[in-house]
């Protein structure tokens, strides 16, 4: 098998265990954080909040890319698209806690957009450095 057919596996698969771990470790949080209510709404919280992380993984590496490319070069490109896909993941987060009830709705909720917020700016820091070291090395004769 060709080398970057290898590359491409593994990056699938990396993105499927990054989904996995979504899931388990917010699911999880969820379900601890609503465990003092009864275990009906913990677990209802922990798969709802499991299966959101788990798709916000998948589409948030994509969607910060795609709005950094987008944005004109200043010093906001890198804190814009942390921004706006935090801000709608956070207000959907809220609607569908609130809408399910969930008892421990803060708890439940700001510990994963906090986390989801620094790896979108992680994103945003190294696609910047990218374009840096794109840019020196077309200046160089």
């Amino acid at each position: 098998m060709p080398a970057a057919n290898q590359d491409g596996a593994n990056s699938c698969r990396g993105r499927l265990v990054a989904v996995v771990f979504a899931f388990l470790i917010w699911g999880g949080w969820a379900l601890v954080a609503n465990w003092h209510s009864d275990p009906t709404h913990a677990l209802m919280a922990g798969l709802l909040q499991g299966t959101f992380s788990g798709i916000l993984t998948l589409l948030m590496a994509m969607a910060v890319t795609t709005l950094f490319r987008r944005l004109p070069d200043n010093p906001l490109r890198m804190l814009l698209p942390a921004l706006l896909i935090v801000s709608v993941s956070f207000t959907l987060l809220y609607l569908l806690h609130s809408w399910h009830q969930t008892p421990a709705l803060w708890q439940t909720i700001i510990p994963p957009s906090s986390m989801a917020f620094a790896y979108c700016l992680f994103l945003s820091v190294r696609l910047h450095r990218e374009a840096c070291a794109l840019t020196l090395n077309n200046e160089t004769p």
